[in-house]
């Protein structure tokens, strides 16, 4: 019998009195009536197995099953309707345990798809931010395999932002712009490095693997503005892990765009040791900057946009402007 609903916003229904063909019926009514985030409890009479079976099959991800009592007289189970954005969370927390339990990546590739198709920026930031509160640790988040970027990519696209130039968020997409070209020159350089026998041979390509680490290196002034300004904006409106993992991603890359630059800038070393010391390092910044720039662009600052008020931007700018920028900004 359905008591309606209680303090705790749940509705029950006792099953154990009713004949076996009424009880699908009548669970799937209180369930459409359901609005998100209300609960159904169910008691019944014995395991409600098949319907955990149909509930995983008709609205995976949009829904929570908890056990409160197993037997062995009588089960009963708890049903809530996710409300918006706790099916995603579950869908993309199931979708980790897979790509790190080494299920078939075709498949997860595809239902990768469909969870982020319709998921915002915002909410898929958020969503991996309420994951790591709940114990998956930044690191944890950090080691997700190439596939999960590359659904992310897949599912999220490019997000074109539409900035007049000098809005704090604009340099910082455009300075993108010219970072990854120089990491486009530094793969064509390291590639044309590996190909020689010695320095005597490669007299340009090390003057431009200076230049090119040393730009990089200039990279730490854009880096700056986001920890020291943006970032703390962020957390000051409840973002607090994704700005996290960046600034640990910014650790990781700084500490290689540094080690890049004094190995290009003094090499009196075996020409073999030199070409292999400098390749270790510039395949993790032509794989990571490239991906950490993806996921600023069309995660973090879309967000930004998003959560920060449109009057504390004036500050932002002012507070980038004393840090200053790097050599090759754009004209705001």
């Amino acid at each position: 019998m359905e008591k309606g609903k209680t303090k705790e916003d749940i509705k029950d229904l006792d099953l154990r009195s009713m004949p076996p063909f009424e009880r699908h019926e009548k669970i799937f009514e209180v369930w459409n009536s359901l609005k998100e985030g209300q609960t159904m409890k169910i008691i019944n009479d014995h395991d409600p197995k098949p319907l955990h079976y149909q509930f995983e099959a008709e609205y995976n991800g949009k829904y929570e099953w908890k056990y409160e009592k197993q037997g062995p007289k009588d089960w009963i189970v708890k049903i809530k309707k996710a409300a918006k954005g706790e099916g995603k969370k579950e869908e993309i927390k199931e979708l980790l345990k897979q790509l790190h339990s080494g299920a078939d990546i075709k498949k997860i590739r595809e239902k990768g798809k469909a969870v982020f198709k319709n998921i915002s920026p915002t909410e898929l930031a958020l969503v991996e931010q309420e994951i790591i509160n709940e114990g998956t640790t930044r690191d944890e988040m950090r080691k997700l395999c190439d596939v999960h970027l590359e659904i992310m990519k897949e599912g999220l696209g490019k997000i074109d932002i539409k900035l007049k130039p000098g809005h704090p968020i604009h340099t910082l997409t455009e300075e993108h712009k010219v970072i990854l070209e120089f990491v486009k020159k530094l793969e064509h350089v390291v590639g044309f490095l590996g190909s020689k026998k010695d320095f005597n041979k490669v007299s340009e390509e090390l003057e431009m693997l200076k230049h090119i680490a040393e730009h990089l290196v200039e990279a730490d002034k854009h880096h700056q503005r986001e920890e020291d300004v943006l970032f703390p904006m962020l957390e000051k409106y409840g973002v607090t892990e994704p700005p996290a993992i960046m600034m640990e991603e910014h650790k990781d890359l700084k500490q290689r765009k540094k080690a890049l630059n004094e190995i290009a800038n003094r090499h009196k070393m075996q020409y073999s040791d030199f070409v292999k010391k400098v390749k270790e390092l510039a395949e993790y910044i032509i794989k990571e900057l490239p991906n950490h720039i993806y996921k600023e662009d069309n995660i973090l600052y879309p967000m930004a946009l998003k959560v920060i008020p449109e009057n504390k931007w004036a500050k932002i700018k002012a507070d980038c402007d004393k840090i200053g920028y790097c050599c090759f900004t754009p004209a705001c």
